[in-house]
């Protein structure tokens, strides 16, 4: 094949949470695979997978490079101050196993991997909430080689971001999709006191919710999935996904078994394949994709946002693909017109939208068409598909219903069948280039894809043939019995003079002394230094910590600080006076409408109290204007809640103070904040009591901002509700948000607010409010972020005065 013409491709990423599927992600062409490590709970956002044992990393690792395959560890977790010299450890480990790269989500653990480790490549994992140029511009300052981007961003996005950074960008291309942006998912641990970024989320947007009217208490329809997506899969906009230029792409799915890893690394391998020979499109067929496992498929946010086509509503697990419509119903049997093939045994689901958990299905017993009993019919046919005795109730079965194919046995059977043959199928290509000449010995240049350069050099000169001299046929017949290795011979370039004999035994010999070498290219140990120590590093931030808490302002009495989301609620006043008059003199404001940073600045100098903007807590490509905007009001401050602005504000002098949303747990990630400019930081929820006491007792206390009162944001999201549940598909939302406020009851019958910002992000809140009951007197500044549910802030600022 002529590859002057063939097209850059990124590299393709498969999840490997097991060894098995470790394994069939490498035989069906993986480029690189990510995998966490067994045992570390703490320490890997997929705690209920298998994972690789730790004692294997290394063999892994060699593995891995042997077939030309990349390996990262997920380190993808946060992580808490006393458990540091467990990170150390790990990070030598990784580093002496020669891992390619460690995906991260602690700011703390990268401090510590860049500083003691610097040659271990760091990718941000999609935890870390990298949205804009501006922030990954400053990850890339602590060591940042590549980041895994958010699912919500569009191709044009990703685009714009490709253009504007030179970080290497990864994103997702197959897989589950979450509800709330990673790493500001603070449902599991509110709800079930599992926490999502310490890897142990119970995934509570699966479970079914009821939508109610906040004004009137009317429910919207009975209890479904509204925070269940779809599953990504961007097959056919692959050739578009390429052409932005992304470096990797990357396929959920570490908890799934080896099968779902094989198929899809298999279907995606080929079509990226077909894309590098110049091809612009790839033949899109996702029905085996969606046999293997589906919730559903769609582009997931990469064409823009749909909130009916990604959250429709019924969607609990598993659904298969659809195979036909219902006509009519009989008990224990159904009349279907099929839109694709089924055969006896298959299983399939007759999808109740209305009552996604009533949906009936079975495996199917007979398939009668036209009077006659087959084995297997396909698109186009009117059948009857019968099934056990009582397995169908046919009061949830209507004609209409969606017919899918759950589970087809010749596939898992074909699928099983590979994985248990442990047959190689990727194999690394191999090259030479020999001479043989009369007189002299053979030599033999091996190149190999994975990088191994050698010469071999026989032991004696070669001597002229009696009968049979050497061929350039025979050299590549010997030298191509590769066996069962993991090599193949693609090229021999064979100089030949005069008429050299070699038998075959000493080629044979030849040959495996050439396997040896290549086997050993990756063995080998290579050198390996290291930095500071965690011990070094902590005693410089004791110190530095020290000078800071010796320099620092040191207020005689409590600071409060009090959040409002509405600027209206100043209009008359008397709020403001009151809140002021119980003594708070510090103003936070999240307005509704971007007009509303001007409107509150205006009123609260005219009353010389403090006016701190409260910035979005999502900042996508294209909307970094509005922070131009904060900062022509002139605040005191700025609350910040990502990279991007804490970049953006600290660049424009501004004070900062940094908000839970970054997610500071520990020591280590504490000075990096301090370091990027920040005067106060909000500790993340993650802490519990006694973590949050052991922590104070490691950084300054009067650089720490505390939550006491407020609601807990659950999901924080780029699907809209409104939209959604409440406006016809394509219909404009005429701003429903701001005149019909929603909420959201759950299956144990707690109600949760449900907010939206003016960049119609949704954020729904927890049902009871965090309420703080007794203040550690060493810290001096308190927020309260007011909620109506709260009762009066006067009265609040009074509790915590």
């Amino acid at each position: 094949m002529n590859t002057s013409s063939r097209r850059p491709i990124p590299e393709l990423l498969a999840p490997a949470g097991s060894e098995e599927a470790l394994l069939a992600a490498v035989e069906n062409g993986a480029d690189a695979v990510y995998f966490g490590i067994a045992g570390l709970d703490n320490f890997n956002a997929r705690v209920r997978a298998k994972n690789i044992p730790r004692e294997k990393l290394r063999e892994t690792m060699t593995l891995l490079h042997r077939r030309g395959v990349r390996g990262y560890v997920t380190l993808n977790t946060l992580v808490l101050a006393d458990e540091f010299d467990d990170i150390e450890t790990l990070l030598r480990e990784f580093v002496e196993a020669d891992v390619d790269a460690i995906l991260v989500q602690d700011f703390g653990v990268a401090a510590l991997a860049q500083r003691y480790c610097p040659t271990l490549p760091l990718h941000a994992s999609t935890q870390m909430s990298l949205t804009s140029a501006e922030g990954i511009v400053l990850a890339q300052s602590f060591g940042i080689r590549r980041v895994v981007l958010p699912r919500e961003l569009s191709l044009r996005q990703i685009d714009e971001l490709r253009k504007s950074t030179d970080v290497e960008l990864e994103a997702f291309v197959h897989g589950a999709l979450c509800i709330s942006f990673s790493g500001q998912c603070y449902a599991s641990l509110t709800l079930g006191g599992r926490s999502a970024n310490r890897g142990r989320c119970a995934q509570p947007c699966r479970l079914p919710y009821e939508l109610i009217d906040e004004k009137t208490g009317r429910s919207f329809g009975d209890a479904k999935q509204l925070l269940s997506p779809c599953d990504l899969a961007a097959l056919p906009l692959l050739p578009k996904l390429v052409a932005t230029g992304i470096r990797s792409l990357k396929i959920e799915g570490r908890l799934k078994p080896p099968e779902y890893v094989a198929e899809v690394t298999k279907t995606y391998r080929q079509a990226l394949d077909i894309l590098a020979t110049g091809s612009p499109t790839v033949n899109v067929d996702l029905q085996r994709l969606e046999l293997t496992f589906s919730r559903g498929s769609s582009t997931g946010w990469l064409e823009g946002v749909d909130p009916r086509r990604l959250v429709p509503g019924q969607i609990m697990s598993h659904r298969g693909t659809e195979i036909g419509k219902v006509i009519e119903i009989r008990r224990d049997a159904a009349v279907v017109k099929l839109s694709g093939s089924v055969r006896r045994g298959d299983g399939v689901l007759f999808e109740n939208e209305s009552i996604p958990e009533r949906s009936q299905g079975g495996r199917v017993y007979e398939i009668i068409q036209r009077r006659e009993s087959v084995l297997e019919a396909r698109a186009g046919d009117r059948v009857l598909l019968t099934f056990a005795n009582d397995s169908l109730d046919p009061y949830y079965v209507v004609p209409g219903q969606s017919v899918r194919k759950t589970n087809d046995p010749r596939l898992q059977k074909e699928l099983r069948k590979n994985l248990e043959s442990h047959r190689i199928v990727r194999k690394v290509p191999i090259g030479l280039n020999i001479r043989a000449a009369v007189g002299e010995p053979i030599r033999i240049d091996v190149k190999s894809g994975v990088g191994a350069e050698f010469r071999i050099v026989g032991e004696t000169n070669l001597e002229a043939a009696r009968k049979h001299p050497l061929t350039a046929e025979t050299l590549q017949e010997q030298f191509g019995r590769l066996g069962e290795t993991i090599y193949e011979l693609t090229t021999v370039d064979a100089e030949i003079e005069g008429t050299p004999m070699l038998p075959l035994s000493v080629m044979g010999q030849l040959r495996r002394e050439m396997v040896e070498r290549l086997d050993d290219f990756v063995a080998s140990p290579k050198p390996v230094a290291f930095g500071p120590s965690l011990k070094d590093i902590r005693q410089e931030n004791k110190l530095f910590f020290e000078r800071l808490e010796a320099d620092s302002p040191k207020p005689d009495r409590t600071v409060l600080h009090l959040l409002f989301r509405d600027e209206n609620l100043f209009s008359n006043e008397d709020t403001l006076q009151r809140c002021i008059d119980a003594g708070c003199r510090s103003f936070y404001v999240e307005p509704k409408e971007r007009s509303g940073y001007a409107t509150a600045a205006d009123l609260l100098r005219k009353h010389a109290a403090g006016f701190i903007a409260v910035a979005p807590r999502i900042l996508k490509p294209g909307e970094t204007k509005i922070l131009d905007e904060i900062a022509a009001v002139g605040p005191d401050a700025v609350l910040v809640r990502n990279l991007t602005e804490l970049t953006y504000f600290r660049n424009k002098n501004f004070p900062v103070i940094v908000d839970f949303s970054l997610n500071v747990v520990n020591d280590l990630s504490f000075r990096r904040l301090l370091d990027w400019g920040a005067e106060r930081i909000t500790l993340g929820f993650d802490l519990d009591e006694k973590q949050y006491a052991e922590l104070l007792k490691r950084i300054p206390v009067s650089r720490i901002e505390r939550i006491v009162a407020g609601r807990i944001p659950l999901f924080s999201s780029e699907h809209c509700f409104w939209r959604a549940n409440l406006v016809a598909s394509g219909k404009p939302c005429g701003n429903l948000c701001r005149v019909q406020p929603l909420r959201i009851r759950d299956r144990v019958g707690a109600i949760h607010p449900v907010r939206s910002d003016f960049l119609c992000r949704n954020y729904v809140e927890s049902a009871e409010p965090l309420l703080i009951e007794r203040n550690p007197d060493v810290i001096r500044h308190l927020r309260i972020e007011w909620d109506p549910g709260l009762g009066d802030p006067d009265a609040l600022l009074k509790k915590f005065g």
